[in-house]
């Protein structure tokens, strides 16, 4: 993994901060390609591959964009998911039974790999859009900062390691190794069987229900 140059920066305000992890969430179905290709693609990726994967995008039409034009990156949250756009998913897929949901811990070191940018709200936004989609480490401190000029900047009592916005996103480029992975959670002890059941075939041992992590307290 090639590193920014100020890596060392970014290592300290993760360290101070206590991030343990980044955060992505998926359908369970897209786990087996993940497994199966040894990585966390991207969208162009995934295309020039030709690696077939559940697209949620495709099955649910918002009516603003959610997504980040540049399909070059994978879309990640600081130390708990992007609430504000996974209760809709839940919402909007709830009587689908073909549908669960799972949610990856990611090691943080990807936050200072080289090509990473940083969001201070949803990055397809128009408010992300015109403070800028960067990767250097002051707009990495100002996924914290108390007061962002958007909707939803005030950071009131959060603790230290949650972005002011719940929307914030982390983004990396091409793919994620599933050695990154540190746990793979599921919301219910059956989730966790049919999940491993499933996957019988690939190493399942950081596979855990961790309800919490659905939906994590923000507050100190």
């Amino acid at each position: 993994m090639e590193l920014k140059k100020d890596y060392i920066k970014f290592q300290s305000e993760i360290s101070r901060r206590r991030i343990e992890y980044l955060i992505h969430f998926t359908p369970t179905i897209n786990l087996y390609s993940i497994l199966e290709q040894g990585k966390l693609m991207s969208r162009r990726v995934l295309e020039n591959l030709d690696v077939e994967q559940f697209d949620i995008f495709d099955y649910i039409q918002f009516t603003d964009s959610v997504r980040y034009d540049d399909k070059s990156f994978i879309n990640l949250s600081i130390s708990g998911p992007n609430t504000f756009l996974f209760s809709k998913f839940q919402e909007r897929t709830k009587d689908d039974i073909t549908i669960n949901w799972c949610v990856l811990k990611i090691d943080p070191k990807h936050i200072y790999e080289k090509d990473t940018k940083f969001a201070v709200t949803n990055a397809a936004s128009n408010a992300a859009k015109s403070i800028g989609v960067t990767g250097d480490i002051e707009k990495f401190k100002m996924l914290f900062a108390n007061n962002i000029n958007i909707p939803f900047g005030v950071r009131d009592r959060l603790n230290p390691k949650f972005p002011t916005n719940v929307q914030a996103e982390v983004l990396v480029k091409d793919n994620i190794p599933i050695e990154s992975i540190i746990q793979v959670c599921f919301d219910s002890q059956k989730s966790l069987a049919s999940a491993k059941a499933a996957l019988s075939e690939f190493n399942t041992s950081n596979f855990v229900v961790d309800k919490e992590i659905f939906s994590p307290n923000r507050a100190i």
